[in-house]
């Protein structure tokens, strides 16, 4: 756990137990009342300092620990509390519990960890799953699967290709595996002229890896990753360097 979570969490347990504390100063039923708000504040201070609990123990813990550390003191300082005080706790865990299992059925799981999502998602623009942010590749806009296998976003056909890049370019080498063109697809830049193959490109979500420019006719789900081209396009016909 990180130290910033585990700072947040310290601070959430003494405010729940300063309140626990209070509440039974005024008075048991007070005191077992707050027991059951217990899980509510808790839920929102970790929401507030953005921490995610994933862990189902420890969301009932934090409220349960707290207010029975609360009557604990107003016992020991008292002598003694009344009985309806100590039902704090039990409240704090059935109402945590609760909070837990109504946000479990609620919400989404990733669909290769499996792993509950929280409030950051993805969803794969050449799969279509929704994953979380451990398995999204960043750097890469995909999933972590299709990443490993190598799923292609671009349709196969050369008519695609040829209105968006122009006719392939029979001599040269690509830009970025340096395969020749009498062994790949080779296709320049509309913008600069640089030549790729067509699996990089599509490696590369249709974008120069030169001057940035990208492929107008870029799919829907991808275009939302994707940075508007800024550059203006030339015609296909640019020759390569």
């Amino acid at each position: 756990m990180k130290t910033r979570a585990l700072a947040s969490i310290l601070a959430c347990c003494f405010f729940l137990v300063l309140l626990q504390l209070l509440a039974a100063f005024i008075g048991p039923w007070v005191g077992m009342l707050t027991g059951a708000a217990l899980a509510l504040v808790s839920l929102g201070i970790l929401k507030f300092f953005q921490i995610e609990v994933e862990q189902i123990w420890l969301a009932a813990v934090i409220p349960v620990g707290a207010s029975l550390i609360g009557v604990a003191l107003v016992f020991f300082t008292r002598g003694g509390v009344a009985t309806q005080l100590w039902l704090a706790p039990l409240l704090a865990c059935v109402v945590a519990l609760a909070i837990v299992g109504i946000q479990r059925m609620n919400s989404r799981k990733c669909h290769l960890c499996n792993r509950r999502i929280s409030d950051v998602s993805f969803a794969c623009p050449r799969c279509s799953f929704t994953v979380c942010d451990a398995c999204w590749v960043f750097e890469r806009v995909r999933c972590k699967l299709c990443e490993q296998q190598k799923v292609p976003i671009f349709p196969p056909e050369g008519r695609w290709w040829d209105k968006q890049l122009g006719p392939r370019t029979a001599h040269g080498r690509c830009q970025l595996c340096m395969t020749p063109a009498e062994e790949t697809d080779l296709r320049p830049c509309r913008n600069c002229g640089r030549p790729q193959c067509r699996e990089c490109w599509d490696t590369a979500n249709g974008q120069c890896s030169r001057c940035q420019w990208s492929i107008e006719d870029l799919p829907g789900a991808l275009k939302f990753y994707m940075p508007s081209a800024d550059a203006p396009a030339k015609d296909a016909r640019v020759r390569t360097r």
